[in-house]
């Protein structure tokens, strides 16, 4: 059964939530964090699975997002220069409609992409019991500065321009690897459906950014990966993280177990990595999707949550 609904944010603003909630005794519930330039029912399939096996699932539109952007006019937009922020309390919000709704209930996140960057900043300010991050990355710190001053520039004078350039640089450089499939979105995924749907969906990817949207992305990686956010995350957190070996926003399976390395030189104590051969950046839409479900039950499970 999927609900929908809207809760109020720390700062008034209105965030669609969509709640899947067709299970009888609840083992845990799923707090998922969605990426950039999507929104939270493109995990349905993964949250019917996760109700099967005992989990409520919970995903808000991020701000700037799906339907949350659709009230507000601002699809692909962030505020200029905090809207990262911003991301991340609205995650806290949820997390307390979370624990408001469903007290005494192991609460569990899962955060993809751009929404595995936001979790990993949530998570030194937020107690879960235990977190997934798919498809993250780490960013050469030149390259981040560099695209983090063009975007600091030219939002100073209009954050809310849409970046053609920056969209480009972002959406086209991530398929240059699968530039033969000729599909603009092979990067996502092995499945061609997945492809045509995604840029299909007005909330997918016919969204352009603004630069208000890539200096808080940018800003907000550049955060996510700063020692003393890996330093602040909770010692005894269970963390799995997940990407496939396809991915570029691993830089092609390359920056995810370095991610790993980091947590546990941070004294992370329970960390685990697992990467998908051949798969690419959206693990829940690959062709290997229920090996990826079960996976990740299986890892809760096993984490004593559940």
């Amino acid at each position: 059964m999927h609900t929908e609904l809207k809760i109020t944010s720390h700062d008034e603003l209105p965030l669609h939530v969509h709640i899947w909630e067709d299970v009888e005794k609840p083992v845990g519930i799923v707090q998922i964090v969605h990426g950039m330039a999507e929104h939270g029912a493109r995990y349905a399939e993964f949250a019917s699975y996760l109700n099967k096996e005992g989990f409520i699932v919970i995903a808000d539109d991020h701000r700037g997002f799906g339907k949350s952007a659709a009230d507000t006019g601002n699809l692909g937009h962030l505020p200029y220069p905090d809207g990262f922020d911003a991301m991340v309390a609205d995650e806290e919000v949820v997390a307390d409609f979370i624990k408001a709704r469903y007290p005494d209930i192991p609460h569990v996140i899962f955060g993809h992409s751009m929404g595995s960057f936001v979790t990993r900043v949530f998570l030194t300010k937020y107690h879960v019991d235990a977190a997934v991050l798919a498809g993250s990355g780490l960013q050469p710190d030149p390259l981040l500065r560099t695209g983090l001053f063009y975007a600091n520039l030219r939002a100073k004078s209009n954050a809310s321009k849409r970046s053609k350039i920056l969209h480009k640089l972002s959406f086209y450089g991530f398929n240059r690897e699968f530039a033969k499939e000729k599909h603009p979105f092979s990067w996502l995924s092995r499945d061609a459906a997945v492809h045509q749907a995604y840029m299909e969906d007005p909330f997918g990817g016919q969204v352009v950014g603004s630069l208000g949207f890539y200096h808080s992305l940018l800003r907000g990686v550049e955060q996510s990966q700063n020692a003393e956010t890996i330093a602040n995350t909770p010692k005894n957190l269970p963390l799995l993280l997940i990407s496939g070996s396809k991915d570029p926003v691993g830089h092609l399976g390359k920056d995810v177990p370095k991610l790993a390395v980091k947590y546990e030189q941070a004294g992370v104590e329970n960390v685990t990595l697992k990467m998908y051969e051949e798969a690419r950046h959206e693990l829940t839409n690959e062709i290997n999707k229920y090996t990826v479900f079960e996976d990740v039950v299986t890892w809760y499970k096993k984490t004593g949550v559940a």
